[in-house]
């Protein structure tokens, strides 16, 4: 018998399990709820939890082959899982031509963010996600927002080589961890399907971003990028399909376009507002006749960078916090706070009065003192780091209320508001409205779908006919450059304050 310990909202238990049994029928023998609505046939991705030391893993799929510590969702996280599934457009099985270069096919679908990296390995026979893995980007090294990437490019010769060579890197690593996982040859690898913003896809490919900094802001590509393997040098078949799903604009990438045609319709709403709250704020409001967009400079606050204290949405962050105390990914000691965790802590703090309607704090805020943290240094909220906030939550009000007068709506007119991105996996909707960054008539309106750049990267992995939904919504798509707008500038200096 092997020891697995869970952990879990009411505490931590140590339970026994026959070796090589799937780890959802383990955790379901010993009492536990995971949700898993394809009846545990790998096929939606849905039971996810948290081993320790490999990251999110598929619970019905994930054998128990040793010892192992699992962190169970919590109620924010089930409930992500659950809308994710009721509201992610069902689309028939059915991978290309590129399942015919292996005997065992898998691919890789990849959500290439800006401050981390996910991947989705599925066995493209079954169609079932087999793990699933999220890692920082190391280009954060050379600037954790895009414009510092792309000055670093144009101003540092070798620039470009560089930042290509350590994002396939990253992915060759990952890759190379996948064969090893599952045990198949690099030549199973048959197809990898890549979502992630305009300026991420130009890096990996090796193009020139510097256009998309500068006016009037024209990438050198936009449309679908189809390569192979051999191509980028990447640990795969070298015959095997490489999809760089299409960009609308500079500003808003295949990120948007996949996650927008990843939402399943329904005729329960008429118009809604999609937004992708990250390093940038990208938004979409879409209607029956059309889908208007825009980019807001958010910067990097809701991401962890530029945060004295701040990380990405991964293990040893605080992701939730209230009077009653906090809640960290992987339920371990903290590290740092991730951009859910922030705003809670910014939302308490102006709850309690600690911090006044125009921004001022006026002595930092420790969140978690030295005794309790991972390094032994206190985690705390400075001056700065609320000016970083108010920045980013003005930026994304003000580009919603732009796109509503762009569409004459009012806030009463919008059925749905679905929340995207990693950072939507621990979005308290209460904070965020408490601070501004969601305007409080949405109220009872949010949905959170969690990545949805990475739900798009698996249906384009997983079924051709996902080309035909993403044509579709591009030839429905405008693009509002915010900067030329003449209401922008006042709209986004009336949100500053709390």
């Amino acid at each position: 018998m092997i020891e697995l310990k869970v952990h879990h909202r009411d505490g931590t238990d140590t339970i026994k399990a026959e070796e090589n049994a799937f780890l959802l029928q383990v955790l379901r023998d010993h009492g536990y709820e995971i949700f898993a609505p394809c009846g545990g046939k790998g096929i939606c991705g849905k039971c996810k939890v948290w081993r320790k030391g490999e990251g999110s893993v598929n619970s019905c799929v994930h054998r128990v082959t040793e010892s192992m510590e699992i962190v169970l969702p919590d109620k924010r996280e089930a409930r992500i899982l659950v809308e994710q599934h009721n509201h992610t457009l069902s689309i028939p099985y059915l991978p290309g031509p590129a399942l015919n270069l292996s005997g065992y096919p898998h691919g890789v679908a990849l959500d290439l963010g800006t401050t981390s990296l996910v991947f989705y390995l599925v066995n493209l026979i079954s169609g079932s996600v087999v793990e699933t893995r999220a890692v920082l980007n190391p280009q954060a090294q050379f600037g954790g927002d895009v414009i510092s990437r792309i000055s670093y490019t144009s101003e540092k010769e070798g620039g470009l080589s560089e930042l290509q060579k350590v994002i396939l890197n990253s992915i060759n690593e990952q890759l190379d961890h996948f064969v090893e996982f599952v045990g198949i040859s690099g030549d199973d690898i048959v197809k990898v399907t890549i979502s992630g913003n305009t300026t991420m896809l130009h890096l990996l490919l090796g193009v020139d971003p510097l256009s998309i900094a500068l006016a009037p802001f024209i990438p050198n590509f936009t449309g679908e990028q189809i390569l192979n393997g051999k191509d980028l040098n990447l640990h795969c078949h070298p015959d095997g399909e490489i999809k760089v799903l299409p960009s609308i604009s500079a500003y808003v990438g295949a990120d948007i376009v996949a996650g927008i045609a990843s939402i399943k319709p329904s005729e329960e709403w008429k118009n809604y507002i999609f937004m992708d709250i990250g390093t940038n704020g990208e938004l979409a409001l879409v209607t029956p006749g059309s889908i208007i967009c825009c980019a807001t400079a958010a910067g990097p606050a809701f991401e962890g960078a530029r945060i004295s204290c701040g990380m990405g949405g991964l293990e040893g962050a605080i992701s939730a916090f209230d009077e009653d105390g906090y809640t960290v990914i992987g339920d371990i000691s903290p590290v740092g706070i991730c951009g859910s965790g922030l705003i809670d802590v910014v939302a308490y703090l102006i709850e309690n009065g600690l911090v006044q309607a125009d921004g001022l704090l006026e002595e930092d805020f420790i969140v978690v003192p030295g005794d309790q943290t991972e390094t032994g240094n206190p985690l705390s909220i400075s001056q700065q780091d609320i000016r970083e906030v108010q920045l980013a939550k003005s930026a994304i009000a003000a580009g919603v209320n732009i796109l509503l007068k762009h569409a004459n709506l009012n806030s009463d007119e919008i059925d749905k508001v679905f929340l995207a991105g990693g950072f939507g996996n621990y979005f308290n909707t209460e904070s965020a409205m408490k601070i501004g960054l969601i305007s409080s008539e949405f109220s009872g309106k949010i949905i959170p779908l969690g990545n949805t750049s990475g739900t798009g990267a698996l249906s384009a992995l997983k079924s051709i006919h996902f080309d035909d939904v993403i044509q579709d919504l591009l030839k429905r798509t405008k693009y509002i450059e915010l900067s030329d707008h003449e209401d922008f500038t006042m709209d986004f200096a009336m949100n500053m304050m709390f």
